[in-house]
């Protein structure tokens, strides 16, 4: 059994994953910044932590981290808030999880985040823009932290199924949307997979099934 840390566990897609890992048998420690979730996570059954990406210190985070055998970073902004947590977090995160000792990270991104995706038409607003910018600088960061990482990448996220299925690729693929629960099957997925450390992986839905996409990643 795993003792895995997931920053972001209150998130739509955060959730999701903590539920997995649990169901697998792992050790979770849900990181929340809202005590007013606490008794939900608690009744899922993982260890919970009131740790704030903005407010929290480094320290605080690699404290938490101690001891852990992965962080998952399913953190990110919220409506209204400025992108630039998504960058920052991941910064302050990776600085803890080296001081922790924790040397597996997989984070979630942005589809084309990696591979210099253009944003065009409707997607080609400031905010849009400025979102990007941090997932790209988050990422750099990621490839530089000298971790056994992986960046996952998904199009659109989506409330619905788990599908089992997607197209997932270290290449650039046509973006389309991507239910979060497959997003989440595919994070526990490459946290058992060594063939995906130091890669970022660009996720939609398809017709290939999970385990086999994973492999077909090759080494």
């Amino acid at each position: 059994m795993s003792r895995i840390v997931v920053v972001g566990a209150r998130g739509r897609t955060g959730k999701l994953i903590v539920k997995q890992l649990l169901a697998a048998g792992e050790s979770v420690v849900a990181v929340i910044r809202n005590p007013k979730h606490m008794a939900e996570m608690v009744k899922l059954g993982a260890e919970v932590v009131l740790l704030d990406l903005e407010k929290s210190t480094g320290p605080m985070f690699a404290a938490m981290f101690k001891g852990a055998d992965a962080v998952v970073f399913a953190a990110g902004s919220s409506t209204g808030e400025t992108s630039e947590i998504d960058s920052k977090g991941v910064r302050k995160t990776l600085g803890a999880a080296k001081k922790a000792g924790v040397k597996r990270y997989v984070a979630i991104s942005s589809i084309g985040a990696s591979t210099g995706m253009k944003l065009k038409g409707e997607w080609a607003t400031d905010e849009m823009k400025d979102y990007y910018k941090h997932k790209r600088a988050a990422g750099k960061a990621i490839a530089a932290s000298g971790l056994d990482w992986t960046i996952v990448e998904p199009g659109e996220l989506t409330d619905g199924k788990d599908t089992g299925k997607v197209v997932l690729s270290v290449d650039a693929i046509p973006e389309k949307s991507v239910s979060r629960a497959d997003v989440a099957t595919v994070v526990v997925a490459s946290l058992g997979a060594p063939n995906t450390i130091g890669k970022a992986l660009q996720l939609t839905a398809g017709k290939v099934a999970i385990a086999d996409a994973v492999k077909a990643l090759g080494k």
